[in-house]
């Protein structure tokens, strides 16, 4: 389930299409490039990092070490999975939207920042596991907007000159070619969290957090990194035949 690391980026398609929107430089989808950005944003803790999910074999997902905090899933956006999104925003614009409040969410309203912003989601969701650095910029950023809607936080982000440099620098220093701010990428990061023992999917471009059904018994735990395999296949199916994708968890190492 990898993807070339040239080709491990983010997408730059979030935001009004008719507006001009700033650009930060996409992030390269692999566990060493997030790992150094969680230290960048002033993540402590050493006892949690990104790791590759190779597969969803069960002897695959035996490799991942437990617990998983988070989930994230770097796909291709195909003409297919843009009208599948197209169906589910006029779907959401129908019903009111179905989740919780104690779910920290981001909209995404700067190109290319999908990746920090499902790396924002990972850690905002989970904040009773992490320790921030009060000086860095993710602290900062958390304490701000914690009262704030979505659309509120993305216009926060977009003046948030810290945590722009803490991408770029990161962005930087990936093993793949660099690539500019106002280069098209087609690739898209989302973030999968468990939030009271419901799974939610964080897509920024969406307008609202997505909650998906898990079928538990009562008084089971939501197992995180299994309850998405079949959500990401699902998205793999609508990408057309595409490949590059590739999954990561953060999760407790040590």
């Amino acid at each position: 389930m990898s993807t070339n690391p040239e080709m491990s980026v983010s997408a730059a398609t979030a935001g009004e299409l008719n507006q001009p929107k700033p650009r930060w430089m996409p992030l390269e989808g692999n566990p060493e490039v997030l790992n150094k950005y969680l230290k960048n944003l002033g993540v402590k803790n050493d006892d949690y990092e990104f790791v590759e999910i190779i597969g969803f074999d069960d002897e695959l997902l035996a490799f991942v070490p437990q617990p998983v905090s988070a989930v994230l899933l770097i796909f291709p956006i195909t003409e297919a999975h843009e009208q599948h999104r197209l169906e589910e925003f006029e779907e959401a614009a129908q019903s009111p939207p179905d989740y919780s409040q104690a779910i920290y969410f981001l909209r995404q309203t700067i190109g290319n920042a999908c990746g920090s912003i499902a790396v924002i989601h990972s850690v905002a969701n989970n904040l009773e596991k992490f320790q921030l650095d009060s000086h860095k910029p993710l602290a900062q950023f958390m304490e701000t907007t914690k009262l704030m809607t979505p659309e509120q936080r993305a216009e926060h982000l977009k003046h948030a000159m810290d945590m722009a440099t803490a991408n770029d620098t990161i962005a930087e220093e990936g093993e793949s070619r660099v690539i500019d701010r106002d280069e098209h990428v087609n690739l898209h990061f989302v973030c999968f969290v468990n939030v009271n023992n419901e799974l939610y999917e964080l897509d920024g471009r969406h307008p609202h957090p997505i909650k998906h059904k898990v079928p538990l018994q009562q008084g089971q735990a939501l197992d995180l990194l299994r309850s998405t395999k079949n959500i990401i296949l699902k998205l793999i199916d609508h990408a057309g035949g595409d490949i590059r994708f590739s999954m990561m968890a953060l999760t407790k190492t040590t």
